[in-house]
């Protein structure tokens, strides 16, 4: 009996590992379910048999699963008077009511039910006696291996083998029989899990690199915060075996992704950054110079080219710098890993991979992980499978998984892709290798994400100098009980005869001297930047090329624009209006803001500039003005991207309508644009505002990126942004956070000797625009490329302005010899005799035509000059102060339509003030306000009236002192 009883419990285990029920929390069963009578009272001849075996076994895990009828009827089973009737209770359990039918069964039908076991259906009609019996194994299994009958004694023994020991599966939810095939053939054929005594040996080198490295920097810099790997040393082994197998597969890069714990020991024996390198940053007499702008050691990343001594092959791996934020580098580290395989002609992710280390309550707890899972299939955002590797420390900082999940597994949000989930008891190191080769295989058979649960615990607190015994006594208690895994498994090889205690010393002592070799190295020489990918060089010049084009090239990426590339290719109705209207600017030299864009791309794809625009519905467009991907009316999935026909040997233009995401795909593009200075990446977000769900991205990347990883990014961000009485979640980007964040100095004029313009974007942290005219987004896309070096671009992109007919230019305004421009003066009346000029009013954006409108109407133009300020940031000191001084009598005032607690006023003050020092510039606007808009259209347009009055009446400020 009690064999049959560990059958049905390795089955059992089996079917959970499986289905990820086990350690699932409580599950209380229904009484009446599967009961053909429908009653409460527990009934064994009204219940199926396998039922009640399942609710059997779930009562002895935790009598609160069932309900209190079963519980008592399975008490007073087991608390029957003597042995025999015990067994006679649970054996009726087992085999219900098929048992009470039939006094005996044929071997046929005990196969038969045997196979039911096997697919994890119960037990029936199963004795003692049947142990040494032979039966037919269902074509579903590999336990047999080249057998096709096993005594059921054997069976159980090899069932517990597969599944009860230190490594479980999660994969029967996978809806693909050949791959749940596949994963049951690697746990289930006998003896498939054997090491040579070589791999051993390597094994056993790896752990004693990734513990002595940990006991070196605990010993030397006790009281540093260092993150340490110390309970999971095995995490460097995994990682290793990762990269052999799939070097060994054909991979040449590695992109990997990780949080601060054991950071530094992946970059020591991973990557392979110099020791001394490490060392220095615990220097405590280190500048903060020589370390950029001091970002801490377990931040950093590392990027190194060399050979796998596996293999033989030459391998690059990148470990991307990633901040406290945990989860944050997720779709960075996909992003460029795209971004290498698209440059590199790897359509199918055969040579360039990616790796995500995680911790469990993060991987449970941050969203952005589930956003990153779902574009790991998507057409333009897939990276062929990602290998996920959970460092289960089975705790957060201080917190229990019970607060901080409500799923069984930290890994469960795996399951939403159907990716395989491998748990595996990290204090087993050959069980761990195991389970990360097959990862391996799997991500090169199926190019599917993988997910490796290392079930491990943390030796000290979340970090060194926390104490863990405050909030978690018992847990650690039994931690410091632990052997360490170096120890258990020298020990294991020892006594396996593998290795001798002299040879494992020898091993010990080898890396003691390497070690104490690099630190002498590091007191006698000077620290040096640490690495972070490829660092970027100085510019090769200061200055940036005319971004005008020839006006036959104007043309002819106009005409295409207005054209369908395709034959009997049908289109709508209403796109051919506009395909019509695009013909008519063309055709009158000008562009609206679509046409500007559609400009600007197609000249850079001329170049050999590969551009991506990616976002929630970028290839139509949110407000309907884009259509850079025409769908055939006709033919279902069948279009066309007219801009990838406008040059025999042009660039390829990806525009692509992303996951309902921010935080995800914006970190994606980021990282697709650190791989290539030579590509224009822009995201866009469906309304400004709603770039807020990314400012994880935002802030700790975009912001302070290059100060603190010595990395230029020339990535993109679009941003609708306007007030059009659309409420307030559609109307303002948040331009006060660009400009908060923005590094220039607003109390110090900046001196340049060189091109001002060009010196003042080298020297910022981004680039912020507004753009009130076609023409200057044009040409602002165009200067992103054509600058020698690369800055984030913010542009507050348009609404109204789309299809307003004062919001167009024309040729003139673009062809070759024209540039961006800082500024916008006023070129009217006010602008021949500026002495006489009592206002000027400085703006942004499309609040520029509502004064131009208001001041015709009131017949003001030589009174009130208008002047457009069109990059914010950097501040552009030398024009506005010659537009200052060239209006000397005037007052000034800057107009925004944004409420004066947000948008521009605060940033622009002070700049002003160090323009001209003697005079305030006033501010005219919407009052201060909690929401960034009304949802109110009247109120809106009283508003605009209320400040567009004061804007012209040139008697309100008299008077006024500053």
């Amino acid at each position: 009996m009690s064999q049959l009883r560990s059958l049905a419990g390795a089955l059992r285990s089996s079917s959970q590992w499986m289905r990820g029920q086990v350690g699932s929390g409580r599950r209380v069963f229904d009484p009446r379910r599967n009961c053909s009578s429908g009653a409460a009272e527990p009934s064994l001849a009204a219940c199926s048999s396998s039922y009640v075996v399942e609710m059997y076994y779930a009562w002895l895990e935790d009598h609160k699963n069932v309900h209190e009828s079963w519980d008592a009827y399975f008490r007073n089973a087991q608390a029957s008077s003597s042995e025999e009737t015990g067994e006679k209770h649970l054996s009726a359990l087992l085999q219900g009511r098929a048992m009470s039918q039939t006094p005996a069964m044929n071997s046929s039908l005990k196969n038969e039910n045997l196979l039911k076991l096997n697919s994890l259906s119960g037990s029936y009609g199963l004795e003692e006696s049947d142990l040494d019996k032979s039966f037919q194994l269902p074509l579903t299994t590999f336990i047999g291996g080249n057998e096709s009958t096993l005594p059921l004694r054997e069976i159980i023994h090899r069932l517990e083998t597969s599944y009860c020991g230190h490594t479980g599966v999660e994969f029967m939810f996978i809806n693909n029989m050949e791959q749940c095939q596949w994963i049951r053939q690697k746990f289930e054929t006998p003896g498939i899990m054997m090491f040579s005594d070589r791999e051993k040996r390597t094994l056993l080198a790896r752990l004693v690199r990734s513990t002595r490295f940990e006991d070196f920097l605990a010993r030397k810099w006790s009281s540093e915060k260092r993150f340490g790997l110390e309970g999971c040393e095995v995490l460097i082994p995994a990682l290793k075996m990762i990269i052999d197998k799939s070097s060994e597969a054909g991979i040449e890069s590695v992109i990997m992704g990780m949080p601060h714990r054991g950071r530094l020991n992946v970059l020591a024996n991973v990557v392979r950054k110099d020791l001394d390198q490490i060392f220095c940053q615990f220097d405590p007499k280190l500048e903060a110079a020589d370390e950029g702008s001091g970002d801490v050691k377990y931040h950093l990343g590392m990027y190194h080219e060399r050979i796998n001594r596996e293999t033989d092959k030459n391998i690059t791996l990148s470990l991307m710098a990633n901040p406290s934020h945990l989860e944050a580098v997720d779709p960075v580290v996909q992003g460029k890993t795209k971004a290498e395989q698209f440059y590199g002609g790897d359509t199918e992710g055969r040579r360039v991979m990616s790796i995500l280390m995680h911790g469990d309550a993060a991987f449970a707890g941050q969203g952005v992980v589930y956003e990153t899972f779902h574009l790991s299939e998507l057409p333009s955002y897939t990276t062929h499978g990602t290998i996920h590797v959970v460092v289960n420390n089975q705790i957060g900082f201080t917190t229990d998984p019970r607060m901080a999940r409500s799923s069984p597994y930290p890994t469960d949000v795996a399951r939403v892709v159907n990716a395989p989930i491998f748990h595996v008891n990290a204090d087993d190191p050959e069980a761990v290798m195991y389970v990360c080769k097959v990862a391996a295989e799997w991500r090169n058979t199926f190019n599917k994400d993988v997910v490796i649960d290392l079930v491990c615990y943390r030796r000290f607190g979340h970090n060194e100098m926390d104490e863990p015994m405050f909030t978690q006594p018992l847990m650690y208690k039994q931690i410091r009980k632990q052997e360490h895994v170096l120890k258990k498994y020298a020990d294991k090889l020892i006594s396996e005869g593998v290795v001798t205690l002299q040879e494992f010393e020898v091993c010990v002592s080898l890396y003691g001297n390497l070690i104490t070799v690099s630190l002498c190295k590091h007191l006698f020489h000077s620290c040096c930047f640490p690495d972070f990918f490829k660092l970027d060089g100085e510019p090769k010049s200061m200055s940036c090329p005319s971004t005008g084009l020839n006006e036959e090239v104007l043309r002819h990426i106009g005409e295409v624009a207005s054209s369908v590339p395709l034959k009997d290719f049908a289109i709508h109705s209403g796109l051919s209006r506009i395909l019509r209207g695009r013909a008519d600017m063309v055709a009158k030299r000008t562009v609206d803001w679509a046409l500007a864009e559609y400009v600007a791309f197609g000249s850079l794809l001329k170049d050999g500039i590969h551009v991506r625009l990616s976002g929630q519905d970028v290839e139509r467009g949110t407000f309907s003005h884009r259509h850079h991907v025409l769908h055939d009316q006709e033919v279902d999935k069948r279009f066309c991207i007219p801009m990838n026909h406008l040059w025999p040997n042009q660039a390829l233009y990806t525009v692509c309508n992303s996951s309902l995401s921010e935080y995800g795909v914006l970190g994606f593009e980021l990282g697709f644009a650190m791989a290539s200075p030579n590509a224009l990446v822009c995201w866009e977000a469906q309304f400004g505002d709603f770039q807020n769900t990314a400012q994880c991205i935002i802030d700790q990347f975009i912001s302070a990126g290059q100060a603190k990883w010595v990395r230029h990014n020339g990535i993109v961000l679009l941003l609708p942004h306007g007030m059009e009485g659309m409420g307030p979640e559609h109307s303002s980007a948040r331009p006060e956070r660009f400009l908060q964040m923005s590094k220039d100095d607003p109390d110090r004029y900046p001196e340049f000797t060189g091109d001002f313009e060009v010196q003042q974007l080298y020297d910022c942290n981004w680039i912020v625009v507004n753009c009130s005219t076609p023409a200057n987004y044009f040409h602002v896309l165009r200067r992103q490329i054509l600058l020698p070096f690369r800055k984030p671009l913010i542009i507050f992109t348009p609404k109204s302005l789309l299809r307003l007919p004062e919001a167009r230019s024309s040729f003139d305004e673009m062809i070759t010899g024209t540039k961006f421009l800082r500024i916008i003066p006023d070129g009217g009346p006010a602008s021949n005799h500026p002495e006489k000029v009592k206002r000027v009013i400085f703006c942004t954006g499309k609040v520029y035509y509502e004064l131009a409108k208001e001041r015709k109407q009131l017949k003001l133009e030589e009174d009130v000059a208008i002047v457009r300020l069109e990059q914010i940031s950097p501040f552009p000191f030398d024009l506005i102060k010659a537009e200052v001084e060239k209006y000397s009598n005037a007052e000034l005032i800057w107009c925004q339509e944004e409420h004066k607690n947000m948008g521009y006023y605060d940033y622009i003050r002070p700049h002003f003030l160090t323009v001209r020092s003697k005079n305030p510039i006033w501010y005219v606007g919407r009052d201060p306000a909690a929401a960034p808009a009304t949802g109110n259209k009247f109120t809106h347009l009283a508003e605009l009236k209320r400040f567009l009055d004061t804007a012209f009446n040139l008697e309100a400020f008299k008077g006024r002192s500053y």
